[in-house]
């Protein structure tokens, strides 16, 4: 399978070490990459994931996977072929903002 960032995905990881470079610059590095390395793992292990339980209202059966206890990678498969990355959440947030975030992307 290959796996496909959406733009809006790409951007909130950007904006994610934008914030963390601010004040630590090697945590940003880390924890960019460590999200990016766990998003490649997909392709390989796509249902690795849980079914994200705030989103089983929608159409696609979003999954997310779990980075540095913070960070939540929200994805879909379709068609056993491709994995999109929608959201980079941050789960420190209110839950409900990541439904906000599926519904406006």
């Amino acid at each position: 399978m290959i796996v496909l960032w959406t733009e809006f995905a790409e951007n909130q990881l950007d904006g994610i070490y934008k914030y963390i470079q601010t004040y630590n610059s090697f945590a940003a590095i880390e924890i960019y990459n460590d999200i990016v390395d766990e998003s490649a793992v997909l392709a390989h292990f796509p249902y690795i994931g849980v079914i994200e339980p705030l989103l089983t209202e929608f159409p696609e059966e979003y999954r997310s996977l779990i980075v540095r206890r913070n960070y939540k990678i929200v994805y879909y498969i379709e068609k056993e072929t491709t994995i999109y990355v929608v959201a980079v959440f941050d789960c420190r947030q209110n839950p409900n903002k990541l439904k906000d975030i599926i519904n406006n992307n």
